[in-house]
């Protein structure tokens, strides 16, 4: 059987892109489809923090991981922004929390490694912070740990989410009284 490539294997020979796939065992020809299934779709730390949010986060809402910036933003005038589509476009976000019956997206948070302390990572967190303010989409930072105290954890989520409700459960102090030049102090009872 002649061994015909066609125009794009032959540059992908030259490109060195033309690396065969693996083959079936017992096989000697290439899958037509060179796919594969990862081994780990999270990272061990994506999966312990994973487990984490999902037990904060209410009924009220629906947990979706690595999710492409370009899949949650639009870019204006795309016939005009090219560079902007592609500066999300291999970009996702760790986490997106949404609203279980809309799936709006309502908060993005990245699980931050030591690997988000090299240069080139962060220029891109610092570029992606800047889509979702601009965006008008919450973004919270946490950073990677063998553990997260629950409390906080919710308490930082439900901050962003649900801010009154948070509110609610303070106990604030009584209002000080606003100074007038006319207010003078109460008088001392004792005297």
């Amino acid at each position: 059987m002649k061994n015909n490539k066609g125009c794009l294997g032959f540059l992908l020979g030259l490109s060195g892109g033309g690396s065969k796939p693996p083959t079936k065992p017992g096989s000697s020809e290439s899958p037509t489809f060179p796919y594969g299934l990862r081994d780990n779709f999270l990272s061990p730390a994506e999966i312990s923090f994973f487990h984490v949010l999902k037990g904060v986060l209410d009924s009220r809402y629906h947990l979706v991981t690595k999710v492409r910036l370009f899949d949650i933003f639009f870019v204006w005038k795309p016939r005009f922004n090219q560079a902007a589509i592609n500066r999300i476009d291999r970009k996702h976000v760790d986490f997106l929390i949404c609203d279980a019956k809309t799936m709006q997206p309502l908060l993005g948070i990245e699980l931050d490694d030591a690997s988000h302390n090299a240069q080139d990572r962060v220029e891109r967190d610092v570029y992606v912070e800047q889509v979702f303010h601009e965006a008008g989409l919450p973004l919270l930072r946490i950073p990677a740990a063998r553990g997260y105290v629950v409390s906080d954890l919710s308490a930082s989520v439900a901050a962003i989410l649900d801010p009154h409700s948070l509110q609610k459960k303070l106990v604030l102090p009584p209002p000080i009284p606003k100074v007038d030049d006319d207010w003078a102090p109460p008088k001392d009872r004792k005297g």
